[in-house]
């Protein structure tokens, strides 16, 4: 019974997040795709509701001659340009097409793996211990095994809270925007939740397209919707963030900031989401040399 333990809880535990992931596509699926098919069918007349919300303005606030026809914007012109720009990207469909099938097999050949490095964890945890004792010194050994650990243990800590910190802004996104009847609530809370994986700039950089969308439905309500972001990142950074995340990566706000931006700098997006917990790790072990250089010196730094 033993033997089929570890068997037992991986299929539970891939059943569970299957399961999960599937009830989520089941609500919020059909959902977007309306969000999305609306958008796209009424894009005209959003068009001409902004135009005429700024000739609005311009009228209340008499912006006529030079200063208006500098800033007034024809929006049909844009679309219409947009209209040709997506039809140049069409070819490209196949490619994208070829890339997400590509992406769709490496997701199920790196689910097979991970069921396999499961199930052999401890053996091949084992085998590396043998082969770093075996080709190294005991004390180098020992050294790479503890950076490795703190390694898994910051970077599972990172990605957990910075997980569950989205859903939960996600979630108070969708909860105000319903409260206060914005629109596309489901589109936008999704967008934001998506990016709010990025440490600090997330939210801000999901916040600028759902802006936009709002502003092109209900021009009025695009100034309040932004109101209500920054309200509710207020909320999020000085209560939730430090309550989930906590300090479980060891870093100040400066190091997070430096290493958000080093990571996209040299990597991109990829960059910025990895870029946090690997600096911390670099940050530990650079830390641990420099205290022990300095009591091997007898220095004391006040």
């Amino acid at each position: 019974m033993r033997k089929l333990q570890r068997p037992l809880s991986i299929l539970t535990t891939f059943i569970v997040v299957f399961l999960f992931l599937t009830i989520i596509s089941l609500f919020m699926v059909p959902q977007l795709t309306e969000s999305i098919t609306t958008l796209k069918s009424n894009m005209n007349v959003y068009l001409d509701s902004l135009n005429k919300f700024i000739n609005d303005l311009a009228d209340r606030y008499d912006l006529t001659g030079d200063i208006w026809n500098e800033i007034s914007v024809n929006w049909n012109e844009i679309f219409n340009k947009s209209s040709k720009f997506v039809s140049a990207v069409i070819p490209q469909i196949y490619n994208f097409t070829k890339n997400l099938t590509n992406g769709i097999i490496n997701i199920i050949i790196g689910i097979f793996v991970s069921i396999y490095l499961l199930a052999k964890k401890e053996k091949l945890i084992r085998i590396m211990k043998q082969l770093l004792y075996a080709f190294t010194s005991k004390e180098t050994a020992t050294k790479i095994i503890d950076t490795g650990v703190q390694a898994n243990k910051t970077f599972q800590d990172f990605i957990a809270g910075q997980a569950i910190e989205a859903l939960i802004l996600g979630a108070l996104v969708l909860l105000g925007m319903l409260i206060f009847n914005f629109p596309y609530a489901v589109l936008c809370s999704v967008i934001i939740a998506v990016t709010a994986l990025i440490p600090i700039f997330g939210a801000w950089i999901g916040t600028i397209p759902c802006a936009f969308i709002i502003l092109m439905a209900q021009p009025q309500k695009a100034i309040w919707f932004i109101v209500f972001i920054v309200v509710l990142q207020q909320l999020e950074n000085n209560l939730i963030y430090p309550r989930v995340v906590g300090k479980s990566i060891g870093l100040d706000g400066l190091w997070v900031l430096f290493a958000l931006i080093a990571g996209g700098s040299l990597f991109g997006l990829a960059g910025m989401l990895v870029g946090v917990p690997a600096f911390a790790v670099l940050y530990t072990i650079i830390r641990r040399v420099t205290k022990r250089k300095l009591k091997e010196k007898n220095i004391v730094i006040i």
